[in-house]
């Protein structure tokens, strides 16, 4: 699926390294992984050893490579456009099917996406559906 080289993966562990033994605390698996510019699921990092607490578990750094590429290889890694709908959903405070501007540019530049100044009601609407069939 995708190309990650190793030595990207190894320099963002090494970040985390704090002590410089050449280990990962597991805790910051879901940060390694976010730095690389993925999404994965929170779901997925805990399935692979992501830990709840600081100084639980640690991996050395091509155990780590081989955990991002198992993440990465996993189906349905970073959610589905029904877990995007339900995001908005979040922010509708008046249940008619609308948000808050302000809102969905602050969910869109979160994940990594462009923002673009909406026009009017219907630009709103038909970016949003572009952007959930997108994901």
């Amino acid at each position: 699926m995708y190309s990650l080289a190793f030595a990207a993966i190894k320099r963002i562990c090494d970040i985390y390294d704090w002590d410089g033994k050449g280990v990962l605390d597991l805790f910051f698996l879901g940060d390694v992984i976010y730095a690389l510019g993925l999404n994965i699921t929170k779901k997925i990092c805990v399935g692979l050893g992501q830990q709840e607490e600081r100084d639980k578990k640690f991996a050395k750094f091509d155990d780590v490579v081989k955990l991002v590429t198992e993440a990465v290889n996993t189906k349905d890694n970073s959610g589905t456009p029904n877990d995007y709908i339900e995001l908005c959903k979040l922010y509708d405070k008046n249940e008619n099917g609308t948000m808050m501007l302000a809102e969905l540019e602050n969910i869109l530049s979160n994940l990594g996406k462009a923002c673009i100044t909406f026009v009017d009601d219907t630009t709103l609407t038909i970016t949003i559906f572009l952007f959930v069939r997108r994901s």
